[in-house]
């Protein structure tokens, strides 16, 4: 007997039941006899077939994975220098108008941006750039501390840091509307 498509369809049907596959289920859905997909099943040899379909997936399976992975890991890079980008260019500015600041004795007066009025924000700030630093060398594989940290914790934590530094730009402009606003 030669396998024609009907026979190959229902090889694939029946692969395609998983765990719960049987000859009776194939048997409803082509519209034959039990007797006839029994015979299909061990003339075509379906029982090798998943067996070696299965091996096949197996293999391909930790490759695809990997390749998941990778993308991923590439995606969540390209993000973390794009952050840096704007951080370093932040950074610069800042320090750039505390030198200007520092030469004209304005001491905090006249910023634009982020207001960093102390050392504390200023660490703030670096603190954000040291968190994506490591996020980075986690992700290129590479320990930046004794203790790993995981992808999810280092996310967590960088954004619940961004969130406390708006929260605490937010209030202090606040404070500053208010001060205005009482004069």
């Amino acid at each position: 007997m030669k396998e024609t498509l009907r026979h190959k369809d229902a090889f694939e049907y029946y692969y395609s039941l998983g765990e719960k596959r049987s000859i009776t289920q194939v048997a409803q859905k082509v519209t034959v006899c039990r007797a006839s997909v029994s015979r299909w099943s061990r003339f075509f040899h379906w029982q090798e077939r998943v067996e070696q379909r299965d091996i096949e997936i197996g293999r391909e399976l930790p490759a695809k994975t990997k390749e998941t992975v990778l993308n991923t890991k590439a995606n969540y890079r390209a993000e973390i220098k794009a952050q840096f980008s704007i951080l370093k260019k932040m950074l610069n500015e800042l320090i750039e108008k505390f030198k200007e600041d520092e030469a004209k004795g304005n001491k905090g007066k006249d910023k634009k941006g982020i207001e960093i009025k102390d050392v504390t924000g200023l660490k703030d700030i670096m603190g954000c750039y040291e968190r994506l630093v490591k996020m980075d060398l986690t992700l290129m594989g590479e320990v930046s501390e004794r203790e790993e940290i995981t992808l999810r914790d280092a996310e967590r934590k960088f954004f619940d840091e961004i969130n406390s530094l708006v929260a605490r730009e937010k209030k202090a402009k606040s404070i500053k509307k208010n001060r205005r606003s009482k004069r």
